[in-house]
């Protein structure tokens, strides 16, 4: 997710009370994604998370929602659902793990019906996976491995005692795993999150999220990956890859 929903805070406590926290003229839009996606999955548990509209099965996430000054979003957009969805995305702007609507057009109802159905059954093939993962008794540990080794050309090294990842070979480390550091009681990992994240997530879910020692001054999060399902995880490592990743300096005019 990018950081601007991240930093969002409405300080509501239910999706009516959101949809009723926007101008008039949003409302209507937001009322009828709110109705396909549960016309989609009419069993999905609906509540606020990160300060936006959430939707669960088994309380686990598959969807959001959000109203923007210009446009509504909904998350999280992954690659096999663009591959799924082709050309019907073609003329909606995806960024990142973001799909977004003007609200100039058309409210595609049925489009996010679908989009919420296929998230759904995303979710449920991987909570089938995850158990049979647990049937053959998958540590922590490969866990995070697995899910850093999505990021492209991470390098893995132990660092302090603790298996720590790079975005490059000795550059930018971007996780850590932590087991029981220091008798802290934490099956973690600790990545670094975008400014003003650190604080919402543990007021939000503090059995799930904790400040790590010596980097939680620096606004990294500890999660406790006994409390989170591997696609949470999986949003949380990207963008703590991204944040970590060198940034390109910007060529002198003239120079392409």
């Amino acid at each position: 997710m990018n950081t601007q929903l991240l930093m969002a805070r409405t300080d509501v406590k239910s999706v009516n009370a959101y949809i009723r926290s926007k101008p008039a003229p949003m409302q209507r839009a937001l009322k009828q994604v709110r109705g396909a996606i549960l016309k989609g999955v009419p069993a999905a548990e609906e509540g606020i998370s990160y300060q936006m509209p959430t939707y669960r099965l088994d309380s686990l996430p598959f969807m959001y929602f959000a109203g923007w000054k210009n446009h509504f979003s909904v998350y999280p957009i992954t690659d096999a659902l663009v591959a799924a969805f082709g050309d019907e995305l073609a003329n909606y702007e995806i960024s990142k793990d973001t799909l977004r609507f003007s609200y100039s057009e058309p409210v595609p109802e049925k489009l996010i019906e679908r989009i919420a159905k296929f998230r759904a059954q995303q979710l449920t093939r991987q909570a089938r996976r995850s158990r049979g993962l647990k049937g053959k008794q998958e540590s922590h540990l490969d866990r995070v491995r697995r899910i850093c080794s999505g990021m492209p050309s991470v390098f893995e090294k132990p660092s302090h005692g603790a298996p720590t990842f790079f975005v490059q070979k000795y550059k930018n480390v971007f996780a850590v795993f932590a087991n029981d550091h220091h008798q802290d009681g934490h099956l973690a990992v600790w990545l670094p999150a975008p400014v003003g994240l650190q604080a919402a997530l543990i007021e939000e879910a503090p059995e799930t999220y904790f400040i790590p020692p010596y980097v939680g001054s620096s606004g990294w999060v500890g999660i406790n990956l006994d409390r989170i399902n591997d696609e949470a995880l999986e949003i949380h490592v990207r963008k703590a890859w991204e944040l970590s990743s060198p940034k390109k300096k910007p060529r002198p005019f003239g120079i392409k």
